[in-house]
């Protein structure tokens, strides 16, 4: 099965009076298109017009992983204790467990991911937490299956998460490419369009478009831009926290 959510049905808000803009695939809102699914609790893709700053917060139980797209983000938490600048192509992770508090200052013109993991949220809050920044000199692209690939979390990768089955990867298609792509029929997919278009199965798809596939062995493109992929279980071998 294959599933379009366009931009436009996404969960869409903004905040800080208009500055802070974000569009959300994935979301545990009154919203058929975009709730939470497998151990994927959510997704938020947002900008900045102006600089603001997410004052202290908590997290606990979630894996939290924060994707540097555009710009330049400092984070600071209670674990580390300290200011750590993030730049464009970096990357953090949060293993908030049994409790971490956090805060985010977010220049003008920045742009990130934010997705949330549930790694089973209440083995998750018997342990301690942890906090991991990661640099994009260490996720160069490597050929996978004849596409450029960047791996952020799965096999050959430096980064350790703690979300059983999870896959996190980015493929770069510079020119227009038509190819198929192999699935694992008990996973579940997500690729978010982050430029480009072209037809993913039998989708036209633009910039800001996600697309959900399950129960599928292969993926028929025909696209040049950039795709991120998240895959994750079809089926975790426990009840994510949403439908406890």
């Amino acid at each position: 099965m294959i599933q379009m959510v366009k931009k436009s049905e996404q969960y869409n808000a903004n905040i800080f009076n208009g500055n802070f803009v974000v569009n959300k695939p994935v979301a545990n809102v009154n919203k058929t298109s975009v709730q939470p699914y497998s151990n994927l609790f959510y997704w938020s893709h947002g900008y900045t017009l102006q600089n603001i700053e997410f004052g202290l917060h908590p997290h606990e139980g979630f894996e939290i992983m924060t994707f540097i797209l555009e710009g330049n983000i400092s984070h600071y938490d209670t674990a580390t204790k300290v200011w750590t600048p993030l730049y464009t192509g970096d990357f953090q992770i949060i293993q908030s467990n049994s409790g971490i508090q956090h805060q985010e200052r977010i220049e003008k013109g920045s742009r990130a991911f934010q997705i949330w993991f549930d790694p089973n949220f209440y083995q998750a809050i018997q342990k301690k937490p942890t906090y991991s920044d990661y640099r994009s000199q260490d996720f160069l692209p490597k050929l996978e299956h004849g596409l450029n690939t960047i791996t952020y979390i799965g096999e050959g990768s430096i980064a350790k998460s703690i979300t059983p089955g999870l896959s996190i990867k980015k493929l770069l298609l510079e020119t227009k490419t038509k190819t198929s792509i192999t699935l694992k029929e008990n996973s579940s997919y997500t690729f978010y369009i982050l430029s480009g278009e072209g037809k993913i199965g039998h989708l036209l798809v633009e910039k800001d478009d996600a697309i959900r596939i399950n129960d599928s062995s292969v993926l028929e493109i025909d696209f040049q831009g950039e795709l991120f992929c998240i895959q994750t279980p079809a089926k975790p071998d426990y009840k994510p926290i949403w439908l406890a």
